[in-house]
């Protein structure tokens, strides 16, 4: 895409098991394996899969709170893929990332006050009466008052903590947010107004997200394309609708047959398809498709070739040799 805000080109991140004095003994795991997808200005682009298949792995080397093994992150045309220092510091004012864990994430001897502005001192923006009404500004659009500046992490309920991290995430006016997950721990009132402020954010500050999720309702409300990851790799993007509404992937069509539906006579003629076996290893990958062994439609081309990531004639992209048409 021209209009690209962040594009990764074939990001790879792998890791060393076993011992480091034999190197018989060692094992490579690629957690994330040649992964090329873009985001956006102003776009959501949701990233779903179970748990394990590389999706925060994913994320952290994106906002480059890991190193990548190989590829590139292009960030606002930016090559930020081996930044360091000072230019590292730079880039990361426009690309901020959201927590899982609402309390893990905040610190707990700091109060909100200090946690949101810890940003806006780091790069130095603004005297401290800016600061200080920044910080007012940004805790009264996430939703919270001002009498919540001066309280500890622990005073607050799962969904006002995630509102605290989202306040911190928007203090630097970032072009790209990764959210990793960030309403999986909260319930599911909770879920849908943490998702409504982030819409709402979206459209008003024109901020980009790649939104990290395994339920697939939430990224449905929020996300403009979906990118469905399996041990490492990107087998399935497009748009949300297109996507959710007839999946071309087999795993991908697993993984919306097993969203509960709540009206029971839709649920009663649904068909739910259950895989066999478990997810294999990323230390010992199967040859050819990842997802053959638990593939129904498997046949020996499956077996032996790795299927690429190629466009369809609906203009989504399928890592698969059998594509389901609808």
């Amino acid at each position: 895409m021209s209009d690209a805000l962040l594009s990764i080109d074939k990001l790879t991140k792998t890791y060393t098991t076993g011992s480091a004095l034999l190197a018989s003994g060692k094992t490579m795991i690629r957690a994330v394996d040649a992964v090329s997808f873009t985001i956006a200005n102003g776009e959501t682009l949701g990233l779903v899969g179970e748990s394990g298949c590389g999706k925060s792995t994913l994320g952290r080397c994106v906002t480059r709170l890991l190193d990548v093994s190989s590829g590139s992150i292009t960030l606002a045309g930016t090559d930020i893929t081996r930044q360091r220092g000072a230019a590292l510091r730079e880039t990361r004012a426009g690309l901020q990332m959201i927590f899982q864990d609402p309390y893990a994430s905040l610190n707990p001897r700091r109060r909100v006050r200090d946690i949101v502005a810890e940003p806006l001192i780091v790069h130095h923006r603004g005297t401290r009466r800016d600061i200080r009404d920044n910080v007012a500004a940004l805790i009264q659009a996430v939703g919270l008052r001002s009498e919540h500046l001066d309280r500890f992490p622990h005073e607050f309920s799962g969904g006002q903590r995630q509102r605290v991290g989202i306040a911190r995430a928007l203090a630097l006016s970032p072009k790209l947010i990764v959210a990793d997950e960030p309403v999986s721990a909260l319930d599911v009132s909770v879920q849908a107004q943490i998702i409504n402020l982030l819409t709402d954010l979206k459209r008003e500050r024109g901020i980009a997200f790649l939104f990290i999720a395994h339920d697939l309702g939430v990224v449905r409300q929020i996300a403009d394309r979906v990118a469905v990851m399996y041990l490492g790799n990107i087998i399935e993007l497009g748009a949300t609708e297109q996507i959710l509404a007839a999946p071309a992937h087999p795993y991908t069509e697993a993984l919306i047959s097993a969203v509960p539906v709540a009206d029971p006579a839709r649920a009663a003629h649904k068909t739910r398809i259950v895989l066999a076996g478990d997810p294999p290893s990323p230390a010992n990958p199967p040859r050819g498709c990842p997802f053959h062994p638990r593939c129904g439609y498997a046949t020996d081309i499956c077996k032996t070739t790795k299927p690429a990531l190629e466009v369809l004639n609906d203009g989504r992209f399928t890592a698969c040799h059998h594509p389901r048409q609808g």
